[in-house]
């Protein structure tokens, strides 16, 4: 059977030409050149600014408390764009979800691009401060999804794997809310310090482990398609990453869990003592 005309919904004439002709698309990197201004831009000059007016204790933060608050304000706000639009995509877009190997979404590739940007600002700025604020798992984590993310955006390849990817970006606002908390002494025992850890931990587990056997479920559905073996190299890149992405996510919420059960016993203790 001619593989450019089998019925299989992940295999047409189209897709194979797209594939064996991939070529580099450079059209969304002034997006991510612009991402990347803007963040850089919020960290240094916007987001101390409006901190400083707005939260009484930031004037008595420690420099190195200051640049990762800044940070996780960045984080914050690329994490809820970027996982609305995913979201949205999720839902609405169903190319992806037909097309998961081949396909071409503007909005996807502006999604991308607002992610590389962060990432790319964040990592030099743990760079230039990472005597203060450097994490060799956040580094390891930031490196990763950008070599994955920019196969993406510039080649039009595993878009619905992408896509789910940035699924797990619903899980941190909460995980920066905890360390604001901390950070201004909230007492761990406290209801806001208990609610947000408890909400935190949950969402994490079901957009970062929940979601990996349905990730990985569906690599094994395009897999056993004829269009797979005409993937090339991305398919390690796909494989690859998705592991390491996978194994850290696992470490960090080993970490989640562990701090959870710490504020939650003398919780438990208090009410039943």
């Amino acid at each position: 059977m001619n593989i450019t005309t089998t019925t299989t919904q992940y295999i047409s004439s189209t897709d194979l030409e797209q594939i064996v002709n991939v070529k580099f698309d450079a059209t969304f990197l002034p997006v991510v050149a612009t991402s990347f201004i803007l963040f850089i831009i919020l960290y240094k000059f916007i987001n101390p600014f409006l901190s400083n007016i707005l939260i009484e204790n930031y004037k008595h933060l420690t420099i190195a408390q200051k640049i990762e608050w800044s940070t996780r304000i960045n984080s914050s706000i690329n994490s809820f764009t970027v996982g609305i639009i995913c979201v949205y995509m999720m839902i609405v877009d169903r190319g992806l979800d037909e097309n998961p190997l081949v396909y071409k979404s503007y909005l996807l590739k502006t999604n991308l691009s607002i992610v590389i940007g962060y990432l790319l600002s964040d990592s030099v700025i743990v760079i230039i401060h990472y005597k203060k604020i450097g994490d060799l798992f956040t580094m390891s984590h930031h490196l990763v999804s950008m070599y994955a993310f920019i196969y993406v955006l510039t080649l039009n390849v595993m878009p619905y794997f992408a896509n789910f990817r940035l699924l797990a970006e619903l899980s941190t606002p909460l995980v920066n809310i905890r360390w604001f908390l901390d950070t201004l002494k909230f007492p761990k025992t406290s209801k806001a310090f208990v609610l947000n850890g408890v909400l935190m931990t949950l969402i994490f587990f079901f957009v970062r482990i929940v979601a990996m056997p349905i990730y990985w479920w569906k690599v094994y559905t395009v897999a056993i398609t004829p269009l797979w073996s005409h993937m090339g190299h991305f398919r390690y890149v796909l494989i690859n990453v998705c592991i390491v992405l996978d194994i850290i996510n696992l470490y960090w919420f080993s970490k989640m869990v562990q701090g959870c059960l710490r504020i939650l016993k003398p919780v438990h203790r208090t009410k039943h003592g």
